[in-house]
């Protein structure tokens, strides 16, 4: 069984469980961990310069090569280890992968893939962060915070095509690829909304636009959730995610520009206690 099917599986479940009494109260929780499953649309963009800087055909993976959209996870949530302090952390990853003869010529990193080559295209994306959390406003039934932290965005982005698969053209033998990755600042701002100790909403908003160093671009996370826990330490939910990030990048190993942008509904399982 797929990992989707397992978390939805057990979503379903724990759904058909009757209530039980005095669930942890939502702004009173020490830890709270969550796993969710995304329905995503993904629109992703990429231009890969050549070494001396002449520049690349910008792609769009999902349209130009056939790049699948996939379900993806997403793990994140927090520590609190005083009343009004906490640190959140937050991991997603996507491996995708797809194959497809071009309509166009791409230059990519300095290679030529003509007209209707077979080409195959492979694209790694992985995001973390951690970050420290303030309320600056706490009541019995609404906190509101603010955040600071650090966002790693890690992508590696590959296109190739194989001499055998594109008779036709004589055979051609091409490979080009780039990896980058690093940490940016980010700030935003973070919201619960408890109506009882089985029920709250729970909303997010992210951001960071800076020129530091190799890196030019700016990033927005937005994510809202409303959340059910029929049992003290176990819960349900369901949710909406939207994250854009654009960036322009001048390093050895990704010289070039990368626009990435997901976003759908999402279904997750939490821990909390």
């Amino acid at each position: 069984m797929s990992r989707v099917l397992q978390v939805a599986a057990l979503a379903i479940f724990m759904v058909s469980l009757p209530a039980v009494a005095d669930p942890l109260w939502p702004l009173d929780r020490k830890f709270e961990a969550n796993l969710g499953i995304f329905f995503l649309d993904t629109d992703t963009t990429v231009r890969l310069d050549a070494s001396n800087r002449d520049v690349g055909t910008e792609v769009n993976l999902e349209d130009d090569l056939g790049l699948d959209k996939q379900d993806r996870f997403r793990i994140d949530g927090y520590w609190r280890f005083l009343p009004r302090h906490k640190l959140r952390f937050l991991y997603f990853d996507s491996s995708s992968a797809s194959e497809r003869s071009i309509q166009k010529e791409i230059e990519f990193g300095g290679e030529t893939f003509p007209f209707e080559a077979n080409v195959r295209v492979d694209f790694d994306v992985t995001i973390m962060e951690l970050a420290y959390e303030y309320s600056f406003l706490k009541r019995d039934n609404l906190e509101l915070a603010g955040t600071i932290g650090l966002h790693n965005l890690s992508v590696k982005a590959g296109l190739s095509a194989a001499a055998a698969s594109n008779v036709g053209f004589g055979g051609i033998d091409r490979e080009a690829k780039a990896d980058g990755d690093g940490p940016l600042p980010v700030i935003g701002l973070r919201g619960v909304w408890a109506l009882s100790d089985h029920f709250y909403f729970d909303a997010q908003a992210q951001f960071f636009a800076l020129e530091f160093d190799e890196y030019d671009g700016s990033l927005q996370d937005y994510k809202l959730s409303f959340n059910w826990f029929p049992l003290k330490n176990l819960g349900v939910g369901v949710g909406y995610n939207q994250f854009t990030t654009k960036l322009d990048v001048d390093k050895t190993n990704f010289l070039g520009t990368l626009r990435l942008e997901y976003g759908g509904p999402l279904l997750f399982v939490t821990g909390a206690f």
